[in-house]
């Protein structure tokens, strides 16, 4: 027998202890403590730096490597103005080198020419080779790398570039990680967009592809390729603990010498900027398979935020336009509300009558239903279009750069879950409020009326539990689509009931 107390006791359960396990295994304010700790660590030694207004970048003279990188925060907050995304210590080993093949360089890298946005080096191997490696900014988001090397001795044959990330299994360091699904990310031939845990990455795997890099909320870092397909090549954890995945190519030979060009995203997940890096490379925008919807909203709320320049607002006009492009179907559904209350008496008067026979009650409802031409389920019609709505507007929210660290009312980041869970309190409300006030349905004794009875206590609750976790922007979008909802509802229903009473 169903017993819905016990399945909301057990959900409720479940929910509570991921909520404990996130909010006291490494909070929302220890979290930014760390990254505060990480981006305030003095950064000396054999590291160069160079940086724009977008990024900040160290540049390993051990091995020409990038081994960290930073970019900046649209704003400071609690002290934070930079997140790190590329890095080398206990917290996280995720960095990028460039590595010609048969060049190992005997003694550190020297400087040849430095400006704070500009960075040239050499070193020479065992054999008297000279490797140069120049790095400048090609796009605020793009660091450019060139590796040049000159022959001491004149060889034949090709010469091969790897361009290699090395990353461990650890979560990012950035602070906003709730709801972040870290993962590797790349296109290949056969399919646009790939992606999978570094963990699946058991054996050798080869492809080609346009970029591949790595994947998390808010930001993704890749090597790319805008031109033309490279050779993918994902390699599984070594005894280090470290996973390889990067690009390989032959480097080109002219002037004596080979060089090669290489391309290496760092930035945010924002659609404009995104759609000019690589073919696909804007699927890093992670929307799930509402993709397309969710595209709209980003470009509708881009368009909304630059007349009133707030994003919690503009998702408050976006919930009022749809409820007004969706109000021919709630009209429908208020209707069948208004008419489900008027037949409420010949409905129970028939479940009065064939109480004991369920057989001769079905066919005397079927034979209401058909003779006042309602369809007790009409009413649930119009709510179908409200799903992928929903669930476009939580990946949005989720995923969108533009939500990232910007408040709202009382919230302080649009992309994290409400603090004071005042929004998730008052959906639960307002959804009870809404089953409050709706008609009873046609069932309205035995079992199946204790069964909606019972639902009605559970699902607000439930709801609120849920939202908990939700970022705070889909949440707004709810609580304003159910209050749009609510008061119409309420108008046209106690109209519809004062009318009875005459």
């Amino acid at each position: 027998m169903f017993k819905p107390r016990v399945v909301f006791g057990v959900v409720s359960l479940l929910l509570l202890v991921l909520l404990i396990v996130d909010w006291t295994s490494l909070d929302k304010e220890t979290k930014l403590e760390r990254s505060v700790s990480v981006q305030s660590d003095l950064i000396g030694g054999d590291y160069k730096n160079i940086k724009n207004d977008v990024l900040d970048i160290y540049v390993s003279l051990s091995d020409g490597s990038i081994k960290q990188a930073f970019l900046f925060e649209k704003r400071e907050r609690g002290g934070l103005y930079k997140t790190r995304l590329l890095s080398d210590d206990s917290l996280l080993r995720f960095y990028f080198k460039t590595n010609v093949n048969g060049f190992s360089n005997s003694s550190p890298y020297v400087v040849d020419e430095a400006l704070s946005d500009y960075l040239k080096i050499s070193s020479k191997d065992a054999d008297g080779n000279v490797l140069t490696k120049i790095y400048y900014f090609e796009t605020p988001n793009t660091l450019y790398i060139e590796d040049r090397l000159e022959l001491a001795v004149p060889a034949f044959g090709n010469v091969l570039v790897f361009k290699t990330f090395y990353r461990n299994r650890n979560k990012s360091v950035d602070y906003g990680t709730t709801f972040s699904r870290d993962h590797l990310a790349y296109s290949t031939s056969e399919d646009v967009f790939n992606d999978e845990q570094l963990s699946s990455v058991d054996q050798k795997e080869d492809y080609l592809g346009h970029w591949i890099g790595y994947s998390q909320k808010h930001f993704v870092v890749a090597v790319y390729d805008k031109a033309e397909q490279q050779k993918i090549n994902l390699y599984p954890q070594d005894t280090g603990g470290l996973y390889r995945f990067g690009f390989l190519e032959d480097a080109d030979f002219e002037e004596g010498a080979y060089s090669s060009e290489t391309r290496l995203f760092i930035g945010p997940k924002q659609k404009d900027i995104l759609e000019s890096v690589a073919p696909y490379f804007e699927y890093n925008l992670d929307l799930g398979f509402v993709y397309g919807i969710g595209e709209f909203f980003i470009v509708v709320l881009n368009f909304l935020h630059s007349f009133v320049g707030s994003w919690g607002m503009a998702i408050v006009l976006l919930t009022v336009l749809f409820k007004v492009v969706l109000s021919p179907l709630q009209i429908i559904q208020i209707r069948s509300m208004v008419k489900m209350r008027r037949l409420q008496p010949k409905i129970q008067e028939i479940q009065n009558r064939y109480k004991n026979d369920r057989n001769k009650l079905g066919m005397e409802m079927m034979q209401l239903y058909s003779k006042e031409k309602f369809n007790p389920f009409a009413g649930c019609f119009p709510l179908l279009p409200q799903i992928p709505i929903f669930l476009a507007m939580f990946w949005v929210t989720r995923e969108a750069f533009e939500f990232r660290g910007e408040s709202f009312l009382w919230i302080p980041d649009l992309a994290e879950s409400d603090p004071y869970l005042i929004m998730p309190v008052l959906m639960g409300l307002m959804m009870f409020l809404s089953q409050k006030i709706m008609p009873k349905p046609p069932q309205s004794q035995g079992m199946q009326a204790q069964i909606a009875q019972q639902m009605m206590l559970v699902f607000p609750p439930m709801l609120t539990l849920i939202f908990i976790f939700m970022p705070a922007g889909v949440v707004i979008y709810s609580v304003i689509n159910m209050m749009l909802s609510i008061v119409p509802q309420a108008i046209i229903l106690s109209r519809a009931a004062a009318t009875e009473n005459e």
